[in-house]
């Protein structure tokens, strides 16, 4: 596609998800029509492989590791996280690796994350809804933690767009650039 269609497709994109958006409230019943859900969801179909992940601007791994190593670094870090969307559920699978530098010394670390989500599409966002995970934390090889998925909370509003044969899943401040298979 030139530039100047891609353009005009994308602005179309972003016009038609701004007046989707204006159109809810309260005793409404529209649904999305069948003729736009059927092929935009065709477009999302199949395994999708993280590219970029930011928090606030700030690369995921440097949040993760403050967060989950209670600010001890993790040396030599490894990400690879996937989306492998499929008719009715969503499977985002994460693997994060590396060299906990812990005051004990340095030792390797391990965390692991799959999640299946049940997802609709609208115009310009997902509603997705966890249904079953767990998540799972190892310290120099041996299990530190695991847990389980707590009851199903409400679908979050996960905005989408499609860029440079890639896409963009945006929740507030983070933002994740997909590109096709891998993972």
């Amino acid at each position: 596609m030139s530039a100047p269609k891609r353009q005009i497709s994308e602005e179309r994109e972003r016009l038609a998800a701004s007046l989707a958006a204006s159109l809810k409230g309260p005793g409404g019943g529209y649904q999305l029509s069948s003729a736009f859900s059927a092929p935009e969801r065709r477009r999302f179909l199949g395994l999708w492989s993280i590219a970029e992940h930011l928090v606030e601007g700030r690369d995921y791994l440097e949040i993760f590791a403050g967060t989950a190593l209670r600010g001890a670094a993790l040396a030599e870090p490894s990400y690879v996280s996937s989306y492998d969307f499929r008719e009715a559920v969503c499977v985002k699978r994460v693997r994060i690796d590396g060299i906990a530098e812990l005051p004990e010394g340095r030792t390797p670390y391990s965390y692991r994350m799959s999640v299946a989500a049940s997802w609709e599409i609208g115009r310009g966002f997902l509603l997705v809804r966890a249904e079953l995970g767990y998540q799972s934390t190892s310290l120099g090889g041996a299990s530190a933690a695991v847990k389980e998925l707590a009851a199903q909370g409400a679908a979050s509003r996960v905005g989408y767009r499609f860029e440079d044969d890639g896409l963009v899943l945006e929740e507030g401040s983070d933002v994740k650039r997909l590109i096709r298979g891998g993972g």
